[in-house]
């Protein structure tokens, strides 16, 4: 006889699981590559977007890869994969976006937002009726003068700085969602909007 009341209240308080509105994985998100001898290398960023049930693309942002100090860049492009495939619970997977490396460019780490010592990212946004989702994940790129091989000390400290840029923004009411990140830097990354 007791046990049916706490049953009850269990019940009544119990908050059903919910699926994740909006994932993004990155396959391979600190890379490591030679630069050329001469011309260009076209370094993809291969992944997933998925969209939960009655969730739609909304925006996606990248950003461009600079060098700690901001000196040096690396342009980033949206890749070929139209993110809108994956509205009302689907998904999309392929390359999600592309790095130019030139033969120019510098040796070093790019994997930071212009004047920042923050990660740099993409991020997508989806949205219901109700509610906006951004999912940001971090990533970099270590340019060398010779064979692309990981460097172990650098993974340390890009898996703290992926750790801790997962970030998902929730809003509840159209045009709320808060951006604080993306003011003034406008320039410094690319917008794709639905």
């Amino acid at each position: 006889m007791l046990l049916a009341p706490i049953l009850l209240g269990l019940a009544t308080f119990a908050r059903p699981a919910s699926a994740v509105p909006v994932t993004l994985t990155l396959d391979n998100p600190h890379q490591t590559i030679a630069r050329p001898a001469s011309g260009e290398i076209v370094l993809n960023f291969t992944g997933t977007v998925s969209f939960g049930h009655d969730f739609h693309f909304e925006e996606g942002e990248l950003d461009f890869a600079y060098n700690r100090s901001s000196t040096k860049g690396i342009a980033t492009e949206f890749g070929p994969v139209d993110f809108s495939d994956a509205n009302n619970g689907r998904s999309v997977t392929g390359v999600l976006f592309t790095a130019e490396i030139f033969s120019s460019t510098a040796p070093g780490l790019y994997g930071f937002e212009f004047g920042t010592k923050e990660p740099a990212t993409l991020s997508i946004e989806g949205a219901d009726d109700e509610t906006f989702v951004t999912v940001m994940r971090s990533f970099s790129i270590r340019v060398t003068n010779g064979t692309a091989v990981p460097d172990e000390s650098s993974s340390a400290l890009l898996l703290g700085v992926s750790f801790v840029s997962l970030v998902v923004f929730q809003c509840k009411q159209w045009g709320q969602c808060a951006r604080s990140r993306a003011a003034g830097k406008g320039l410094r990354r690319l917008i794709l909007r639905a």
